[in-house]
C-alpha cells in the first residue's frame, strides 16, 4: 500500500510538473507577436495611405469613417489596427518623420556640415511644395497619445539632424544659438510660406524661404 500510495505521489508530481511545464510554453507562445497576414498588411497600407490623404485635404476634421470608406475597408478592419483616431494620427507622424530622417542620413554623408544642412533644408522646402501633408506638419497635435507613438521615430530624427547641426557649428557656419530644437517651428514656419504661395501671387515663396536660410547663416 505505501508502495503505491509512492508512487502515485510521484505521479501526480510528475504530471503536475509537465502540466505547468506545458501552460508555461502556451503562455510564452501567446505573447509572442505573430505576422501579420498578407491580406491585414496589405489592408493597414490602404489605410495609412487613405488617412494621409485625408489628413492632407480635411485636417483634423477627418472622421474614422471617412479612412474606411477611401481605403474600402469597413470600419471595423480600421479600429483593429488604430483603436483610435489619436492612433492612426501617431503612425502618419511616426511615418513622416521616418521619411525625413532617411533624407536626413543622405545628407548627413556630405563632408561639408553647412552643405548637408543646406541641403537637407532646401530639400525639405520642395517636398513641401508637393505635398500637402508635409505642408501642415500634421499640426502638431495636442493629443498626448498621437504624440506618444511617434515619439521613437521623432527621437530618431532629431539626433540625425542635430548631428548636421553641430557639424555645422564646429564649421562657424551655423548661428551659435540655432539648434535641433529650433527645427520643428523653423519647419513649419517654411510650410506656412509654401502653402501661401500656392494660394496668392502676393507671396514670393522662393524669396522668403531664401531669406529664411541666409537667416541661419555665418558669413
Amino acid at each position: 500500500m505505501e508502495r503505491w500510495f509512492r508512487f502515485d505521489e510521484d505521479h501526480t508530481e510528475n504530471r503536475f510538473r509537465l502540466s505547468s511545464h506545458l501552460a508555461t510554453v502556451r503562455h510564452v507562445s501567446s505573447t509572442e507577436p505573430k505576422p501579420q497576414r498578407a491580406d491585414a498588411v496589405r489592408n493597414r497600407e490602404r489605410i495609412v495611405a487613405a488617412a494621409r490623404d485625408l489628413f492632407a485635404e480635411c485636417g483634423h476634421a477627418t472622421q474614422m469613417d471617412d479612412v474606411a470608406r477611401r481605403a474600402q475597408v469597413g470600419v471595423g478592419t480600421v479600429y483593429r489596427h488604430f483603436p483610435t483616431k489619436a492612433a492612426l494620427h501617431g503612425e502618419l507622424m511616426a511615418a513622416k518623420f521616418r521619411h525625413h530622417a532617411e533624407v536626413a542620413r543622405r545628407w548627413a554623408q556630405e563632408p561639408d556640415g553647412w552643405t548637408a544642412f543646406e541641403g537637407l533644408l532646401r530639400e525639405s522646402f520642395e517636398a513641401m511644395a508637393g505635398d500637402a501633408a508635409l505642408r501642415q506638419r500634421l499640426m502638431w497635435p495636442e493629443d498626448g497619445e498621437a504624440l506618444e507613438a511617434a515619439e521613437a521615430e521623432r527621437l530618431i530624427l532629431s539626433a540625425v539632424v542635430g548631428e548636421i547641426i553641430d557639424r555645422a557649428h564646429a564649421e562657424g557656419r551655423l548661428r551659435p544659438d540655432f539648434g535641433v530644437d529650433d527645427m520643428p517651428a523653423f519647419m513649419c514656419a517654411a510650410g506656412s510660406v509654401v502653402a501661401a504661395g500656392q494660394v496668392s501671387p502676393v507671396v514670393l515663396t522662393d524669396r522668403y524661404l531664401e531669406l529664411m536660410v541666409d537667416a541661419l547663416k555665418l558669413p
